[in-house]
């Protein structure tokens, strides 16, 4: 269906200010189904040890009083995004809204370092923008009114960038400058973005296509759609300001409620399969899937540690335990026990005391990885640190990455265990020895005592058997993407 329906007629959710989250970039898109990111981009910070950069730019809120952020510079954003891409290569087209905070330069900070910057963290095969829209047009405006939008089939695997921050009216704005008022419109990566308040500003300047709405000016998501245009609406925190979003056709409704058990309205995904659109037309017949093998773990049961473990263990039996494993791992990273915990083991058996080697994300204590010598024994944790930027803040929080491998030799008795960013680059976090062989190997997962919490694994084949650890535990594989990927059902005073 979706070769037929175009990136017009999708109505997702957005999150605002995605980098100020307790859930990363990844884990909004893969377990939130949330596929309208923001990235709030400075040329500095006024704040000392923030130097200058070249062909970069930092991310955070506010200088000094509010620079928080799950991910340090743009470069590191799209190192996060890398990793997306990588977990599922043909995911549903991702827009990006890069709100420009301080004016171009002519020199480390132009529009053609941004354009750069994004070729390369992303690759340009996997960016979609003006240059893909123009054709033979004199404007973006014409080309859309001439061809209209491409197919949500056409733009799979897909980045979109939209860049925000005031309006078109002055030839010194942020966005005007990325385009030259205009001139260059058809050749930068990403669109402009202006925001509007009045009708007649959606056909004032050619070369805009995608529109940003406050919240009190939702109501002109009908003027945009009808001119064949995109439009975004922030601020939509509450159920009302959401659903007047919602039939007022805004495309992108963006909100700080990323928890979708929390705030219950805040979803357009497909509550059976996780799709993550909804659609401006109505009920599109079957629901769709996103493309990619997603598996989950639901688990209740208690703590991965000490003398014994309590989870639930996806594995397969190694004659030869000397192998890698490599995936990625998912979990809600919000509203949960802080020590919830999973990831890929290696383990000597299935006994709740047996040995095994662990190398696991947590609900908010970031990566690390876990051992036991010999059966009974106390467990022990190595914690992954994450490498610094140029100002000593973090290059990401320690609750991003999802990408986690295990490298097993000597006959089964050693383990190092490694984290990526970006999914292609990998630090090690160390290397532990146990005393007898860890011939079981693949995903595992626990809830902490915190009730049931569902894990999303994939990046490799799943493993063939499933084993309750412990005692107090309970849990299931889910082998379908679309079960994987589901949020549940969603009330019926949720709906708009």
């Amino acid at each position: 269906m979706n070769e037929e329906v175009t990136y017009r007629a999708a109505r997702q959710k957005g999150s605002h200010n995605t980098y100020q989250r307790s859930e990363g970039y990844i884990d909004q898109a893969l377990y939130w189904r949330i596929r309208s990111l923001e990235i709030d981009i400075h040329n500095g910070n006024d704040a000392s040890g923030w130097p200058k950069l070249q062909g970069d730019w930092y991310v955070y809120h506010l200088s000094v009083v509010d620079q928080n952020s799950t991910v340090n510079q743009l470069s590191d954003a799209l190192a996060v995004l890398r990793a997306f891409h990588l977990a599922v290569p043909d995911h549903e087209v991702m827009t990006l809204w890069l709100d420009i905070k301080d004016s171009f330069t002519a020199t480390n900070h132009t529009p053609e370092a941004l354009d750069q910057l994004l070729v390369e963290g992303l690759g340009r095969e996997a960016i979609w923008g003006p240059p893909d829209l123009i054709g033979s047009e004199p404007s973006l405006q014409q080309a859309i009114h001439q061809h209209g939008w491409p197919s949500l089939e056409a733009l799979r695997g897909k980045f979109i960038f939209a860049c925000t921050t005031g309006d078109l009216s002055s030839p010194d704005s942020h966005l005007n400058q990325y385009v030259e008022n205009g001139a260059t419109a058809n050749q930068r990566l990403a669109f402009v973005a202006p925001d509007i308040s009045q009708t007649d500003q959606i056909l004032q300047f050619d070369y805009a296509v995608v529109f940003n709405l406050s919240s009190s000016h939702i109501a002109l998501g009908q003027a945009i759609q009808e001119q064949g245009f995109v439009g975004r609406a922030y601020g939509l925190d509450s159920q009302s300001s959401w659903c007047k979003g919602w039939q007022d056709q805004v495309n992108h409704l963006t909100t700080n409620k990323v928890n979708a058990f929390s705030d219950e309205w805040a979803r357009t995904d497909n509550p059976s399969t996780g799709y993550p659109f909804d659609f401006l037309g109505g009920d599109q017949g079957e629901p769709l899937v996103e493309p990619g093998a997603l598996f989950a773990i639901r688990v209740n049961s208690e703590d991965l540690w000490s003398k014994e473990d309590s989870g639930y263990f996806q594995f397969d039996s190694m004659s030869n335990p000397d192998r890698t494993l490599t995936g990625f791992v998912g979990n809600p990273a919000s509203h949960v026990n802080g020590w919830i915990k999973g990831g890929l083991m290696a383990r000597a058996s299935t006994d709740a005391s047996a040995a095994y080697c662990a190398v696991l994300r947590t609900g908010s204590h970031g990566i690390r990885m876990q051992s036991r010598s010999s059966a009974g024994d106390d467990s022990a944790a190595i914690e992954a640190m994450i490498p610094h930027g140029v100002n000593g803040y973090p290059r990401v929080s320690a609750n991003t990455p999802i990408w986690l491998r295990l490298t097993v030799e000597g006959q089964g008795r050693k383990v190092t265990g490694y984290y990526s960013i970006d999914g292609s680059h990998w630090i090690s976090i160390g290397t532990v020895s146990v005393n007898v062989p860890l011939g079981l190997q693949g995903w595992v997962a626990s809830s902490h005592g915190s009730g049931e919490v569902k894990w999303l694994f994939g990046g490799a084949p799943a493993p063939a058997e499933g084993r309750i650890l412990g005692h107090n535990a309970s849990g299931e594989f889910l082998s379908s993407s679309a079960q994987a990927a589901s949020l549940g059902s969603k009330p019926s005073d949720a709906y708009c």
